[in-house]
């Protein structure tokens, strides 16, 4: 049954037994949107229980027994990075809905996987942020026209501080594919959001600090520069540092995007948007969209917007943005050139 009195889906949220992304972000968005219940929490420790008994769902700590439960409709997979891939496979096999975190695989092996399971069944990569209101908002303003035609996006975060507190950290690991592996989906897919066009090649740098030894800084490159070929006339720049910051440095993210008559910036440690047009000798302060929401309040409602559409796919069969296929398709540029520092083609279907 589609429309606005349509039951709620029954969800079951897998990777629920901690306080981690799936208590603190799924669950509660779940808990704000009326397309959605959520019937059972899954998680090999036993304070899952705990857990589901707070959002008054069943509890499992077999993932198999859950995906038998035929209240459970759609999986939510928020385990971690090198369970992904199986983890959706298996819900996708019980004939299930599959909203999946990032990053979705973390070999080419999995994505291919996951290409052959996806033309089979419903799956969907959470990439909740294209749905946070600083993104929201330049879509906006890009669809009205603010800065022309775009050009050019810039990205850029600054991460951990040096030394990193927890360097045998499996997201660390270099077999994984790093931070790179684990975060850059989610810039790669918010750029994709802004130029509408997918990347046809990429042309990468990696680098390691070199100013301590491996077992305070993670393994593998800590810096990384990639810059992408976004159709014919938009090129992406993504910048990911987690090398030595000196300390009083903003970090988090910084934005740039660049059209044909003028720039929305974002800068380091702002949660402002600047609008520089051509002619005006002034900088304009963009107001954002939900600017009453506090920033935990805009995460979780990012991931509602996200969980809310692919509801509505399901409903009606029609596919909403990401697709998955876009989505695996943005993966492959990251895992093709996690071990390479070299100019990567990318076949890209029309």
């Amino acid at each position: 049954m589609s429309g606005p009195n349509a039951a709620p889906i029954g969800v079951g949220i897998l990777g629920a037994g901690r306080a981690n992304i799936a208590t603190n972000q799924h669950v509660p968005a779940c808990g704000r949107s009326g397309k959605v219940r959520v019937v059972a929490l899954c998680d090999r420790l036993g304070s899952v229980k705990e857990y589901a008994g707070q959002c008054g769902a069943k509890a499992y700590t077999d993932y198999d027994a859950m995906l038998a439960d035929a209240d459970v409709e759609m999986v939510q997979v928020a385990t971690p990075d090198w369970c992904h891939c199986d983890h959706a496979l298996a819900a996708l096999s019980a004939g299930k809905h599959v909203l999946l975190q990032k990053p979705p695989c973390i070999s080419m092996d999995e994505l291919d996987r996951l290409r052959r399971a996806a033309a089979e069944g419903a799956l969907k990569i959470c990439l909740n942020n294209r749905e946070r209101r600083l993104s929201r908002t330049i879509r906006k303003h890009l669809d009205d026209g603010t800065i022309g035609e775009v050009r050019h996006v810039r990205i850029n975060s600054r991460g951990h501080r040096y030394p990193i507190p927890d360097p045998d950290h499996p997201y660390l690991k270099g077999a994984l594919g790093g931070v790179w592996v684990h975060n850059a989906l989610h810039w790669l897919d918010e750029a994709f959001f802004y130029a509408d066009s997918r990347p046809g090649s990429v042309q990468v740098f990696t680098a390691r600090n070199a100013n301590g030894p491996p077992e305070v800084l993670g393994e593998g490159p800590n810096y990384w520069s990639a810059c992408f070929e976004m159709g014919e006339q938009v090129t992406f720049r993504m910048e990911y540092n987690t090398m030595l910051l000196k300390d009083g440095l903003p970090g988090g993210m910084a934005r740039r995007l660049i059209g044909t008559k003028g720039e929305i910036r974002h800068a380091y440690g702002s949660a402002d948007l600047v609008l520089y047009r051509e002619g005006e000798e002034e900088p304009t302060a963009l107001e954002l969209l939900d600017a009453d929401l506090s920033e935990a309040e805009d995460v979780v409602d990012s991931f509602r917007r996200a969980i809310d559409a692919f509801i509505d796919q399901i409903r009606d069969g029609e596919e909403r943005p990401p697709r998955v296929e876009d989505s695996l398709l943005l993966m492959e540029a990251l895992l093709r050139t996690k071990d390479v520092q070299q100019r990567v083609e990318l076949e890209v279907s029309s």
